[in-house]
């Protein structure tokens, strides 16, 4: 498997030698320490304050740019906050990548007329889309990035990191998504799922069924002619997982690299804020490894 090329101390001594031995303590300093924007909109006009994101980088006068790691928050499509990210942005940025957090527009329950599908998934699209075009502000290579998400979160990255209409109708090149983290989401049969849920798929994804198996991430394995690699967090239930092993089956079908994480014994909630946890050893390792692998 390959291994990250460009790693936070080589970023390190990119930038001593750019700025020359008697700089060196500064641009070290710089690399090390990550530079944090909030509320950034990914969009020109935006139609919500949720259409924004945090990024977590690096002083681009010190450091080559570096890879991108996306960060889609879970919540039912209904609640969450790109704010909740427990240790990710550190474990992240200590591996040498510039991390990115994102809002997207919520399906909030009891608001009349509130946002539904697409407007999820076109709002994750448009913010890697922003990532491609400005993250080298930032320190980060907009042409490599790898898609991570949680539960809701979970099921977005699958759909926008296997249809390339929502990254290319906002402007941007599906290509640069490396690979993508799907965790412990049993939502990539929206049709299937409404079974066991029927509030919460109507809720975020509308009253007409004929809309489901689109916004459906295994209807999309054979949409792009090389897919990014998956990996796949799985958990639960036998039903849960099952789907879960579904999925990832579908897309080694289709000629797919998919690299399957098992987390028993954690709960829903442990394997998204156990991340870079220390002394983690369940989630944090494989995702290390595969992060490396896939943006190296």
């Amino acid at each position: 498997m390959k291994q990250l090329a460009i790693s936070l101390s080589i970023c390190i001594a990119a930038a001593v030698w750019a700025a020359g031995a008697g700089n060196a303590g500064a641009a070290a300093a710089a690399c090390d320490e990550p530079v944090v924007t909030r509320d950034v909109s990914y969009v020109e006009e935006p139609v919500s304050d949720l259409q924004a994101l945090d990024v977590y980088g690096f002083e681009t006068k010190k450091c080559d740019p570096v890879p991108v790691v996306v960060w889609v928050h879970g919540g039912g499509w209904a609640i969450g906050d790109k704010r909740r990210i427990e240790e990710k942005a550190t474990f992240f940025n200590d591996l040498g990548y510039v991390f990115v957090s994102i809002n997207y527009r919520l399906s909030t329950r009891g608001v009349a007329d509130h946002p539904i599908h697409p407007d999820h998934a076109d709002d994750v699209g448009a913010a890697i889309a922003w990532v491609e075009k400005h993250i080298d502000e930032h320190g980060g290579n907009g042409n490599r990035i790898a898609l991570l998400g949680h539960s809701a979160g979970a099921h977005l990255v699958a759909l926008v990191g296997l249809d390339p209409d929502y990254v290319e109708q906002a402007g941007g090149d599906f290509g640069s998504v490396r690979c993508v983290m799907s965790n412990d989401t049993e939502s990539y049969d929206l049709v299937t799922r409404a079974e066991s849920v029927p509030f919460l798929i109507p809720n975020a994804f509308g009253q007409d069924k004929s809309a489901w198996p689109d916004a459906s991430p295994i209807n999309h394995v054979d949409d792009v002619d090389v897919l990014p690699d998956f990996l796949i967090v799985r958990r639960g239930t036998a039903a849960r997982r099952a789907a879960q092993t579904q999925f990832g089956a579908a897309l080694e079908e289709a000629d797919g690299d998919v690299t399957y994480v098992d987390a028993p014994g954690y709960s829903h909630g442990d394997v998204n804020k156990l991340i870079g946890a220390d002394a983690e050893t369940v989630v944090t390792p494989p995702i290390e490894e595969f992060t490396k692998a896939c943006l190296g």
